[in-house]
């Protein structure tokens, strides 16, 4: 890394990022806040990492208004003054800690690839092993398709995109600029759309739409997002999906969404802004969530959700009632016990006045 800490601050004080230096130091590297040391950058947010910087000394510190002081205190050679600590820290890590892909042990371009030849790719662009892409895909500048990645016909792909190993485009499906596929995803996979008969056999319903990943959409390993049956299903700019996660068809979601591991929805539901899930959430086909929910301990979705706010739980509650519900879920054992106790003394009660 080898940069000084006036250089950082430079670059990232007048987007924002920064907001001022005390010091200056050589910086080697970003570490963790635990092992960081001479000529290290770390970043704190939380006073409990306080005790690690007092020991360590690293060269520079990235915190808050809130520790600033305690931070001066400790004697550290550049403090850099953050409104965000952790917003500093994806920025700072992206530029100088990243994985840089175009540094491959393949070169631009591998022989094994298998492009159409009505494909043109940029020579800005990485193609890994044992890739293959179809008739008239379109890339944009800066991609990087890693080995064994298929991209089918007529797909569209926008600048500084990045395709993990294994993974598929499907065709006719469009992806924005700076779209991240994890390893193993499948982005264009047929819809579950099916017909069934008198006799109770299915009959396929072709699915012909497409998927549109809009800008900086994100998608983990191992999930599916499925074309549509007609027109599209569609992520919208920012969202965040984690590993195995399944997008239904003719879907659609909102702008920067947070959607953890084992998230699933069905088909036609529409999802509004800023959504957050914590894992295993599950949502019913043609449902409609509301900007600002966050859905929590594995729930449930299975009517609208009208308003912003804090659910959780099967079925879906707002998440007061939910921990109102859990308090006496657990009692439920005390409980039945005084009502057992109570109907043996009434009983006792009514043989008594009987005789």
């Amino acid at each position: 890394m080898n940069t000084k800490a006036s250089d950082i601050f430079s670059i990232f004080q007048p987007a924002g990022v920064l907001e001022s230096l005390d010091g200056d130091s050589l910086i080697k590297q970003i570490s963790p806040v635990e092992t960081g040391k001479s000529g290290s950058l770390v970043f704190i947010d939380n006073k409990k990492f306080l005790s690690y910087i007092t020991e360590n000394k690293p060269s520079a510190v990235v915190t808050n208004k809130d520790l600033i002081e305690e931070v001066r205190a400790v004697g550290i050679e550049a403090i850099f003054l953050a409104s965000n600590v952790g917003v500093a820290h994806a920025v700072l890590k992206q530029k100088y800690a990243d994985r840089n892909l175009f540094q491959s042990e393949w070169g631009n371009h591998h022989p094994s690839a298998i492009i159409h030849d009505s494909t043109k790719i940029p020579a800005s662009c990485m193609i890994g092993p044992n890739v293959v892409i179809g008739e008239n895909v379109s890339f944009g500048e800066r991609c990087v398709i890693q080995a064994g990645v298929v991209i089918e016909s007529n797909a569209k792909l926008g600048d500084d995109c990045i395709i993990y190993s294994n993974s598929v485009i499907g065709y006719n499906c469009i992806l924005g600029n700076r779209v991240f596929i994890k390893t193993g995803t499948v982005i264009g996979s047929e819809g579950f759309g099916f017909a069934q008969g008198a006799d109770k056999r299915y009959h396929r319903i072709p699915q012909t739409g497409y998927v549109v990943l809009e800008d900086d959409v994100h998608v983990g390993a191992n999930c599916c997002i499925d074309r549509a049956a007609y027109s599209e299903t569609r992520v919208k700019r920012g969202t965040k999906f984690d590993n195995l996660c399944h997008v239904a068809h003719n879907v659609e979601i909102g702008e920067d969404c947070a959607l953890t591991a084992g998230f699933i929805v069905a088909g036609s539901t529409k999802i509004g802004n800023r959504v957050i899930t914590s894992g295993q959430c599950g949502i019913l086909d043609h449902l409609t969530i509301a900007d600002d929910v966050v859905l929590l301990m594995r729930p449930g979705v299975s009517n609208d959700v009208k308003e912003s706010g804090l659910y959780a739980g099967t079925p879906l509650q707002p998440f007061g009632e939910y921990t109102k519900s859990l308090a006496v879920y657990r009692k439920l054992p005390d409980l039945r016990g005084r009502v057992s106790t109570l109907e043996k003394s009434l009983d006792a009660l009514k043989s008594s006045t009987k005789s």
